[in-house]
């Protein structure tokens, strides 16, 4: 009996394909095919989520809170706490990396931290690279 209603369903779904792929109304919406491939507008050259295209301060002896600031600043999701990156924190080399994640964890990784993606608000997470030991205590139980 089961095989019979799937039967049925399938069939009433290809009818209702058919009849909106091959309907007396379909010309009316017949048109120019949709474009393929990539878009070309000025929405889809812009270059905000390269590092390169930012104007941001990367030489060395810059302050990191300065380069975080102006990656926000340009539009990307970077949080961290202030306590985090502290004014002695400055640049140690000009980094290589041109994919923003590997740009932040160049930058934190010689002060032992690192970026990592925030998946509940987006962007980026500063985090300390060192965990903190867990505490637990045992209980020993006398056998006698």
């Amino acid at each position: 009996m089961s095989r019979i209603c799937q039967v049925i369903a399938l069939l009433w779904v290809a009818g209702s394909c058919h009849a909106q792929i091959n309907g007396p109304e379909s010309s009316q919406y017949d048109g120019a095919p949709l474009p393929t491939g990539q878009g070309t507008g000025s929405e889809f050259q812009s270059k905000v989520v390269d590092p390169k295209a930012v104007e941001i301060p990367l030489n060395v002896g810059v302050l990191v809170s300065d380069v975080l600031n102006a990656l926000t600043d340009k539009g990307f999701r970077i949080r961290w706490k202030p306590e985090q990156v502290t004014p002695a924190m400055k640049l140690l080399a000009r980094p290589k990396s041109t994919r923003v994640d590997n740009l932040l964890n160049e930058i934190l990784y010689p002060w032992g931290m690192r970026a990592d993606a925030d998946l509940m608000r987006g962007g980026y997470l500063i985090k300390d690279l060192k965990k903190k030991p867990k505490e637990f205590a045992v209980e020993q139980n006398s056998a006698s």
